[in-house]
Formats: C-alpha cells, structure tokens, sequence
C-alpha cells in the first residue's frame, strides 16, 4: 500500500492518542470514578446537547452568509452536509469530513469543488480569528490571584482561588497581548488579500519560483480559489456577521462546558468553561487517533485542574463531556446521511479517494458522484 502523508499523520496521530489515554488513565481511582458518574445529575445532560447542536445550527447560518456571493442555498442543506461532515471527522482519520462537506456540497448544489472547498477554507480562517478573539477576551477576564475570595465576578469558592493562585493564569495574561496582535494582524492580512489579490499572488509566485512546476501551479490555483472564497469581506456587513458567528460558536461552546459542570456539582465559573473550550480547540487541532479519543480527555483534565477541580471529578467530567460531544453528532450525521440516500460504504470509498487524490483528482472524483 502506499504510503504517504495522511498515513504518517495518522500513524503519528494514534501515538499522541494512546500516551494521552495512558496519562488520562493512569491515576484513575476506578472505585471513586464509578462513584462520580453515579452521582451526577444527569438531567443537565439534556440543555448540553442542545447547546452543542446548536453550534451546528449556527455552522450552518454562517456558511450560507459565506455562500451568499455564490449561490443562495437553504439552512437546511447546509445543516445536513455540516453534520455529515463532522460525523466524518469523528469517525475517519485526518478529519476527513473537512473535504467531505464541499464533496456534498458540490453534489446538492451544483457548485464548483474547489469554489465551496474555498469556503470550508475561509470558515476555517474566521473559526481561528474568533478563537483568537475569544481566547484574549477569556484570559483578560480570568480571575487573578490576587483576587478576593468575594469576587462575584468570577464566582470562585475560597478552595478554587487557593488553587489558582498556583495556577498558570498569571502567564497567560501576560500573553494577552501577543494574542490581541495576532489577531489583528490576521484581520488586516485578510482585507489587505481581498484588496490587493494580484499583488498577494505576485508575491506568492515569486516565493514559489523553487519549486516544483505542478506543486506551484497547484499553490496559486488554492491561492485563486482562497481568494474568491474571499470575496465575501468586501461585503463589511456580511463580514461583521460572519465574524459575529464566529464568536458565538466559541461562546455556546463555553456554555456548554460550563453547563454540564453543575451535572458534577463543580462551581466552575463560566469563563472558566469558556477557558476550557479554548484548551480544547487547541488540543483536538493536533493529528490523533479519530474520535479524539485520549487527547480530548487530557485537555479536559488539565484544563478543569487550573480552577481547583479534583481529579476525579474532572475525569468523569471528561467521560461525559466527551460522549455528548461526540455520539449526538454521530448520530445525526448518519441520520443525515440517510436523509441524502447517501450509503455508508459510499463514503468511506469517497474518504479514500480524498485521502490519496491530489485537488485535480478531487474535481474529477466529484464529477463521477453528480
């Protein structure tokens, strides 16, 4: 068999997987973890899916925004290849779905592969711009040690605050600024691109001079298509909205994790949650086993102990967290799929051949499923 970069990835993805399940279970007390699930209050479950499917709900009204220059297209149909696609993330490796969802897309509604994998692209870039906004709001509010154990603010009991006075808050808020600047400099860069798009392109080209014929013409046919997915900025409107979204997905998110901590009975204050989302984002970014598995549950982990949350507390939390975040998804994304008349085995063929297709490949594979 071939192999090539998604199968190292992958290979390397199931190593960080399995030494982040091995430190996750390594210190569990099986008798007091058993007991922590026993006791939770499991009627908090409920509000927490429904806030992780709103995000999806979301993810939909946002792409249609993204789309809106290039065809208008139902709510609907955006939900259903959304969820199709993170279903694909959760259970194929290299977070397949990625590609899968412009696969669908172009099939329900006849635009270009590499038009609607732009928009996946530029969605991702303002998922990143959100988090980075996000992430400086959440560290600027994060309570500092030396606050009082009244802070009604935060809301922290007297045992949480002894813990973060050990905690590494002090050093992220010294980054607060760093991720401020980050951010802005994306910004600009993106409305500079949409400005000056010949110039970007010249400049790209130029960097590209070395390399291989078919690897540059490949850098600026994703540039032209980056570039058109673009286009949706020089509607400043459109792009407030867009953006807006985007940090109301980082803060349902937050919401959802700070929700599910009374299920534990932990006083979890909610940019506490909202700091715990962040960890996450950042984790389940690195290459691992499919299903998060083992890296999700560690982020969790070390994320809850800065706030004074014990251990086995925290695990169960993590349990749980993790099957709300990953089994609801699933489900309704092979609902959807049923929903499409689209067969399982169809796409799992579909995720090899994004796996080993180059983009030239990739449009011709969605020519063969219109």
């Amino acid at each position: 068999m071939k192999f090539n970069k998604n199968k190292f990835l992958l290979i390397i993805g199931i190593i960080i997987s399995v030494v982040c399940t091995w430190l996750f279970i390594r210190n569990i007390e099986w008798t007091l973890l058993k007991n922590a699930l026993q006791d939770a209050n499991y009627w908090f479950i409920i509000p927490t899916i429904i806030l992780t499917l709103a995000v999806y709900v979301v993810r939909a009204i946002r792409w249609r925004i993204l789309l809106s220059h290039i065809k208008l297209t139902s709510v609907m149909n955006l939900l259903s290849v959304t969820c199709i696609g993170f279903m694909a993330n959760n259970i194929f490796p290299a977070r397949a779905g990625e590609i899968l969802r412009p696969f669908l897309l172009t099939k329900k509604e006849d635009i270009k592969f590499s038009t609607s994998f732009a928009t996946v692209i530029v969605e991702r870039i303002f998922d990143m711009l959100g988090l980075i906004i996000f992430t400086v709001v959440v560290i600027i509010l994060l309570p500092h040690p030396s606050a009082s154990h009244h802070d009604t603010l935060a809301h922290i009991s007297a045992r949480q605050v002894s813990a973060i006075n050990e905690s590494i808050i002090p050093s992220l808020k010294k980054w607060t600024e760093v991720f401020a600047a980050v951010g802005i400099f994306t910004i600009a860069s993106l409305f500079l691109v949409v400005l000056k798009p010949d110039f970007f392109k010249e400049i790209l080209s130029k960097l590209c001079t070395f390399f291989p014929h078919n690897l540059r013409d490949k850098i600026l046919r994703l540039y032209e298509s980056f570039v058109y997915g673009l286009k949706i900025l020089e509607d400043k409107t459109q792009a407030v909205w867009i953006l807006t979204l985007s940090l109301f997905i980082w803060v349902l998110g937050g919401a959802e994790i700070y929700l599910l901590g009374f299920a534990f009975h932990m006083h979890l204050p909610f940019v506490g949650g909202c700091l715990v989302a962040v960890c996450l984002a950042l984790a389940v970014a690195l290459p691992q086993a499919p299903g998060y598995i083992g890296v999700f549950h560690i982020a969790v982990l070390k994320s809850l102990h800065i706030f004074g949350i014990e251990t086995t507390a925290a695990q169960s939390y993590a349990i749980v967290l993790w099957a709300i975040s990953i089994l609801p998804s699933t489900i309704i994304g092979f609902l959807f799929l049923w929903r499409e008349g689209i067969a399982f085995h169809e796409v799992m063929k579909l995720e090899e051949e994004i796996a080993e297709g180059t983009l030239e490949e990739l449009e011709g594979v969605t020519r063969d499923i219109k």
